[in-house]
């Protein structure tokens, strides 16, 4: 924290510097917001928090926890009933998912979510889109997709981004997303901002925002507090001292 607080004060032009945050209690009551919270997810989000927690560990620990938050967010999937035969070669009714769900992962700390989608849904498309953050004003630009172009390629699309701080990333891809897809949308995150919160449903009257913890606040240079420091240097090993 203390470094954080001296790199704001060599820079007065920070980002967030004197910009209003909406209130944690406020965001938390938001309708459209999901927070997923149990006794497994808490457990898993204390181990990644923590910085004495390696390479190694962190992409494990989160991708346990990105998969816990794709169950929740897909708890409401429709579905339709078709046979199969059992051992005795009768045909008992199970059931299929009825709509075509589709993945978009933020690059690159949004790769975190792609083991587990594609075990959890095997016969789901993973699309990735690149967005770049400009840290002197925190702006979002979309630099790359491969996205389909055409229109109806899902019924409904996840937004895979771990971190949901100010909600540029998430806004910029839902914009892109949105030139060619008009059903449901949610932003899947394992930490979220509320200013991301609130700027992801304000962007947007039809998508939810699963996450599995709330946070306090960004500080001055736009990083979650208390957060678990920058997703994607830890995910990879790129974070320098």
């Amino acid at each position: 924290m203390r470094r954080e607080e001296n790199v704001t004060e060599r820079n007065p032009n920070a980002p967030m510097r004197c910009r209003a945050q909406p209130d944690r209690g406020v965001v938390s009551m938001l309708a459209r917001l999901r927070l997923v919270e149990n006794p497994l997810s808490l457990t898993l989000l204390a181990r990644i928090r923590d910085a004495r927690t390696d390479v190694f560990q962190f992409g494990e620990l989160s991708t346990q926890l990105a998969r816990l938050l794709l169950w929740e967010t897909c708890a409401d999937v429709a579905l339709a009933e078709t046979q199969v035969p059992n051992f005795a070669g009768d045909p008992i009714t199970v059931y299929q998912l009825a709509e075509r769900v589709a993945g978009v992962a933020i690059l690159r700390a949004g790769l975190v979510f792609a083991a587990p989608f594609r075990g959890l849904l095997p016969d789901a498309p993973l699309y990735q889109i690149g967005v770049r953050r400009d840290e002197r004003t925190l702006r979002a630009t979309v630099y790359s997709d491969n996205l389909p172009s055409a229109t109806g390629w899902a019924d409904r699309v996840l937004i895979l981004d771990p971190m949901l701080a100010t909600g540029g990333s998430a806004v910029a891809a839902l914009k892109h997303i949105r030139r060619s897809h008009t059903g449901r949308v949610a932003v899947v995150s394992i930490i979220a901002a509320p200013v991301g919160v609130k700027a992801v449903l304000d962007a947007d009257d039809n998508v939810l925002v699963f996450t599995a913890a709330l946070d306090d606040r960004l500080n001055d240079l736009g990083y979650i507090e208390p957060g678990l420091g920058d997703a994607g240097d830890r995910l990879f090993g790129t974070l320098h001292p």
